[in-house]
């Protein structure tokens, strides 16, 4: 069965949906890349989200050598929720 190219961009759209935000867009680029990072580590273990994001987000934080307070920052902005 054929796929449409509608159909196709639909699956692919999730993938990066949140560098479109205008929030992601005003962050630093090192910031980015460590959001990016947090997104792909999230990605790899969804049935741990919610018990594995600080410590993740803490860990990316210390990589890429930004703030944790500026990844929860975003997060906050994006989702409207308090980390």
């Amino acid at each position: 069965m054929a796929i449409t190219l509608n159909q196709l961009r639909s699956t692919i759209k999730e993938k990066d949906e949140h560098k479109k935000s205008l929030t992601y867009k005003k962050l630093a680029p090192k910031t980015k890349k460590a959001v990016d990072d947090v997104f792909a580590m999230m990605a790899k273990m969804p049935q741990k989200v919610l018990t594995t994001f600080p410590k993740v987000m803490r860990d990316v934080a210390k990589k890429y050598r930004v703030q944790p307070k500026d990844i929860e920052t975003y997060f906050a902005k994006e989702t409207g929720l308090t980390i």
